[in-house]
């Protein structure tokens, strides 16, 4: 079955349009739409058909002989646009004159306001030319947010265009997102369709995925937001509260007598459901002094860091240079290898994540130690009664990552270098296999990664109370002996 527009010219009396529409029904045709407008011009009607291809071979022969089709051979589709133009004295005419340009014909067009700044204009646009059309979409798109509202896609020619911006007015009501971040996207997306294309993907496969990472972050705000919560005394002066959302990392909460630190803090898409959350945890929340660290520097850890505008950020200087080049607008170390730019730019996109001002960093150390293969100790800092050795790592994962030891009450925060993936949720488990998928790894250097995951899972080891309590950036804490990892039962454990 296929859908074709006939362009009619009937005579102006009764019973005109029964006669195309008996034709239409005698041949188990299916009228998709008619449009007419008779103030504009009495005899043109303009019927969407869907039926078989012999059945419009048929079709088209009858109207032709009763002296419906002037152009028996041409062969036309109406392709129906929603612009949306801002409600002001002449800012209709770009439109016309890019129409007008390229010879298209307008089947019809339609208006409101709604009461809004801009006004929506609905036009149905006759094709002919299905290679004019596609420049002419492209100029539009140019103009004004352009929506396809129907199309056939027996035009494959079309397909692309019309197909890219379909897909971005989907995804800008999935995501909430603006004109100018929805071109992103469709400009990061196909980035990443390139990328995979020539590593053989399907392309429809690639677009299913982004539409799936999309949908999975914002079907999980506001009323359907739901992390996991877990509370554990880690010392007599500090008690650490445990977040987990769906998606995105995990949150650690440090509560000691100078007031709260935060560890990581998720993407920024759920800034005003984990604020609503703090501020129920932590009644005191807006009195408690706070300072903010970052295991490194990828948009699901940094979140927060920009939307609270108080308390200082601790970091070191490779992932302090990472944060400046995104608030520059220029390409992070990930963004930096072909594979991974696509998604970490979508990965900004769909979460609205703003980098923070570089003036809030504090370093752990006193000057970058530059590229190396090691573990290496770079610095500490104090929470309450307890000491963290500062560890970073040689870039497996991500250049500047970090993780958190303190050796005498045996407790690690160890980023994304060491996760409980055994103890993922069904949930996060769905959500943990997009990143790879769109972006083939994880890791910026798998060999590194894994020489850093054995590195620090040794270091857990050496010199300190066993078992260690590991806190990694997803997925829930757990107990670490001897490499080994095993869930933490006896903490008080509640679903937020």
């Amino acid at each position: 079955m296929e859908t074709r527009t006939y362009v009619t010219r009937t005579p102006d009396r009764a019973g005109a349009f029964k006669a195309a529409a008996g034709i239409i029904a005698a041949r188990g045709g299916n009228l998709a739409r008619v449009s007419y407008n008779k103030a504009v011009d009495a005899h043109t009607i303009f019927l969407d058909v869907t039926a078989t291809a012999e059945a419009h071979e048929e079709i088209r022969r009858q109207l032709e002989e009763i002296g419906y089709l002037t152009d028996p051979g041409e062969q036309t589709r109406v392709l129906v646009v929603d612009l949306q133009i801002p409600d002001a004295p002449g800012e209709l005419y770009p439109a016309l004159e890019v129409l007008e340009r390229h010879r298209i014909n307008i089947s019809y067009l339609n208006y409101y306001s709604g009461g809004s700044p801009d006004r929506r204009f609905r036009m149905g646009l006759l094709i002919n030319e299905p290679e004019a059309v596609r420049h002419l979409l492209e100029e539009l798109n140019a103009l004004y947010p352009v929506e396809v509202v129907d199309y056939d896609d027996s035009q494959t020619t079309l397909d692309n265009t019309v197909f890219y911006l379909r897909f971005g007015g989907e995804m800008a009501k999935t995501a909430g997102l603006s004109r100018e971040a929805t071109l992103q996207f469709i400009a990061e997306t196909d980035r990443i369709l390139q990328v995979l294309d020539a590593r053989g993907e399907k392309q429809r496969r690639v677009f299913e995925d982004v539409r799936r990472f999309a949908a999975f972050v914002h079907s999980r705000k506001g009323a359907a937001f739901h992390a996991g919560l877990s509370c554990v005394s880690l010392s007599d002066q500090v008690r650490m509260t445990i977040i987990e959302p769906p998606c995105g990392s995990n949150t650690y909460v440090l509560e000691s007598p100078e007031g709260l630190t935060l560890i990581d803090s998720g993407f920024a898409v759920y800034a005003q459901e984990m604020l609503a959350l703090l501020r129920q945890l932590f009644p005191q929340w807006q009195q408690q002094k706070k300072r903010l660290l970052i295991t490194h520097a990828d948009v699901d850890h940094c979140g927060l860091l920009s939307v609270l505008g108080e308390g200082e950020i601790w970091l070191n200087r490779k992932s302090g240079e990472a944060l400046a080049l995104q608030a520059a607008g220029l390409p992070d170390k990930r963004e930096e290898k072909e594979q991974c730019m696509g998604y970490s730019r979508l990965s900004r996109i769909v979460s609205w994540y703003h980098p923070p001002a570089p003036e809030r960093f504090h370093y752990f150390e006193e000057k970058d130690v530059g590229e190396h293969e090691q573990l290496l100790e770079i610095g500490s800092f104090q929470v309450g009664d307890m000491t963290f050795q500062v560890w970073e790592g040689s870039g497996g994962h991500l250049p500047g990552e970090m993780a958190f030891f303190c050796r005498d009450r045996g407790v690690a925060f160890t980023g994304d270098i060491v996760v409980n993936i055994a103890g993922f949720s069904p949930e996060l488990r769905q959500f943990s296999r997009l990143a790879p998928e769109l972006m083939t790894s994880v890791n910026l250097d798998s060999r590194k990664a894994t020489a850093m995951r054995l590195a620090v899972l040794e270091l857990l080891q050496r010199g300190s109370v066993q078992p260690v309590l590991l806190c990694g950036g997803h997925g829930p804490a757990a107990w670490c002996e001897k490499g080994v990892l095993r869930p933490l039962e006896q903490m008080d454990q509640k679903e937020q």
